[in-house]
C-alpha cells in the first residue's frame, strides 16, 4: 500500500459549540492524519447539508496545520475562522523543518518554500535568514517544493514534485461536493465504509489484510456524528456499487465513537494489516 486517504464529512464538528471546540476537535484530526501517513483528506458535504461555515473551518484549519510554522503568516492572513489556532497541536511532520541560518543548509534539502518576487526575479523563502534564487516557473504567493542546490552562498532552489521525495512528507485537503461520486470516481483500489451495522473486522481479517497489503491506494469513509454512512447511501446503493461496510470497533460498550476516536482506532487497525499481509 503507498497511499491512506481518508474522507470525513463537513458536519464532523457540529457537535461542537465554539470555535475553540470546533478547532480543538480538527487539531485531534490532523495528528491522527500525521501518525499514520495520510496523503490526501477529502471533506465531502454532508448529504443533510446547512454545513458551509463549518466546512469552511475544516478546510481551513486542516490546510493550517499541515503548513510549515515558518510560512503560515505568508498564507494565512489573521482571520476569525484562525483565532483559536494558538490551541493546535503541531503535527511535526517531515516537511515541518525548523528556520535555520543560509549556512547550515547543504546541497539537496528539501523544504517548503513560498515564491516572492524581487526586482523581477522569483526568489523562495525557505525558511532560512535569506530569500534563494527560484529557477523555473511560479507566480508570487505560490507555495511549492523545493530542492536546495549548490554551494554557500550561492544557493538556488529548483521546484520537485512530492512524489519524488520517496517518504511521507505531508497530507493535501480536497473539498468535494457528494459522497457518491466521490466513491465511484476516485482511484482507490481498496475503499472501507465504516459502519457499527458493517461485518465485523475480526470475521473478514484475513481477507482485509490482503486487500490492504496489495492495495496501492486505501480510502477510509466515515460518517456524520449525527448519522452513519447506512443513512447517508442505501443498502442498495452500497450493494450495486460493490461496496463493503466494515464495522471496524466490534463490541462498543458506548453509543457512538466519536470521529476523532474511530479514525485512530481505524488507521492503527489498517496499520497493523498493512504489516501482516
Amino acid at each position: 500500500m503507498k497511499e491512506l486517504w481518508i474522507a470525513i464529512p463537513d458536519s464532523v464538528v457540529c457537535e461542537q459549540k465554539g470555535g475553540r471546540e470546533k478547532t480543538e476537535k480538527l487539531g485531534g484530526i490532523a495528528r491522527a492524519c500525521a501518525i499514520f501517513g495520510i496523503k490526501r483528506i477529502f471533506v465531502y458535504r454532508d448529504p443533510e447539508g446547512k454545513y458551509d461555515e463549518d466546512r469552511n473551518l475544516i478546510l481551513l484549519v486542516l490546510r493550517y496545520l499541515e503548513t510549515p510554522q515558518y510560512l503560515r503568516k505568508k498564507l494565512f492572513p489573521i482571520t476569525k475562522e484562525l483565532s483559536y489556532a494558538g490551541i493546535l497541536p503541531p503535527l511535526k511532520i517531515p516537511s515541518h523543518k525548523q528556520k535555520i541560518s543560509l549556512r547550515d543548509i547543504k546541497d539537496g534539502e528539501i523544504r517548503e518554500a513560498v515564491l516572492e518576487e524581487v526586482k523581477g526575479k522569483l526568489y523562495a523563502d525557505a525558511g532560512l535568514d535569506a530569500l534563494i534564487p527560484f529557477k523555473g516557473k511560479g507566480h508570487p504567493g505560490e507555495r511549492v517544493t523545493v530542492e536546495i542546490k549548490g554551494k554557500y552562498p550561492n544557493f538556488y532552489c529548483i521546484e520537485i514534485n512530492k512524489e519524488e521525495i520517496g517518504s511521507y512528507w505531508g497530507y493535501e485537503v480536497k473539498g468535494v461536493d457528494v459522497l457518491e461520486k466521490l466513491l465511484t470516481s476516485t482511484r482507490a483500489d481498496f475503499t472501507i465504509l465504516t459502519s457499527r451495522y458493517g461485518r465485523t473486522i475480526s470475521s473478514i481479517w484475513k481477507e482485509f489484510c490482503r486487500n490492504v497489503a496489495r492495495s496501492k491506494r486505501v480510502l477510509v469513509v466515515f460518517g456524520s456524528p449525527k448519522r452513519g454512512l447506512l443513512e447517508m447511501l442505501s443498502k442498495d446503493w452500497i450493494k450495486r456499487h460493490d461496496f463493503q461496510l466494515i464495522n471496524m470497533i466490534p463490541g462498543q460498550k458506548v453509543e457512538t465513537v466519536r470521529t476523532e476516536e474511530a479514525l485512530i482506532i481505524t488507521l492503527a487497525i489498517i496499520n497493523l494489516a498493512k504489516r501482516i499481509g
